[in-house]
């Protein structure tokens, strides 16, 4: 039978002291503390080019469609005979129309503003989120510190406001396809050289394909 052999007395002591001892804290180098979970996602993290592009293209449209009509000043005031040109042109659908005469005429002025501001503000939320994505890369190798966790405090922000701005603008661009009266989107030789995807459709669409495309993308094991 095989025994550990005993320790000399002072041998004993001095591992138990050892064993005991508190421990130094390591020096302060970077690399051996752990790094916030946002900006290891930052650093690490490889943009999707076509998610990104699909966001500023998205964004410019509805930043171009808001910044008119602020331009314009008056689009507010104008959009109750908007509206009474397209409700007596009898090609509404009946519970749309019902709801502009009933909620939106009476209200006319502060829809206006509620329309000019929210294309506006859906376009700049977008467009920022798509170049935010764009220049994480980039951020992740060229900025340190308070620089970096301020860019990533910015990317998490507008990664949770994005998905809001697109499904504001895809509300907006179905609204406007109600508005044309719902055009058909398929195949209409009479118009071949107009095309025959209305636009607000065709709006409405992208949007729903990045709001889905972002909550795929934040599932986890992704």
């Amino acid at each position: 039978m095989i025994t550990q052999p005993e320790l000399h007395p002072r041998v004993s002591s001095a591992l138990s002291e050892r064993e005991h001892r508190p421990q130094k804290p390591l020096p302060e180098w970077p690399h051996l503390h752990p790094m916030p979970q946002s900006i290891g996602a930052t650093r690490t993290r490889t943009p999707n080019v076509a998610f990104a592009g699909l966001q500023l293209l998205l964004g410019y449209e509805w930043l171009l469609a808001g910044g008119d009509k602020l331009l314009l000043g008056t689009f507010p005031a104008q959009l109750a005979g908007l509206l009474n040109s397209s409700l007596g042109s009898g090609h509404l659908v009946g519970f749309f129309a019902a709801l502009l005469r009933g909620l939106v005429m009476p209200n006319a002025a502060l829809f206006g503003y509620l329309i000019e501001w929210g294309e506006a503000l859906a376009g700049l939320g977008l467009m920022a989120a798509g170049l935010i994505a764009l220049l994480r890369p980039l951020a992740g190798r060229s900025l340190r510190g308070t620089s970096l966790v301020l860019f990533a405090s910015v990317d998490r922000l507008l990664e949770r406001l994005a998905p809001l701005a697109a499904a504001g603008a895809g509300l907006l661009g179905l609204s406007f396809f109600f508005l044309d009266g719902l055009p058909v989107p398929w195949f209409v030789p009479s118009i071949a050289f107009g095309g025959s995807i209305d636009t607000g459709l065709l709006l409405a669409a992208a949007s729903v394909i990045l709001v889905v495309s972002k909550f795929v993308q934040q599932r986890p094991g992704r």
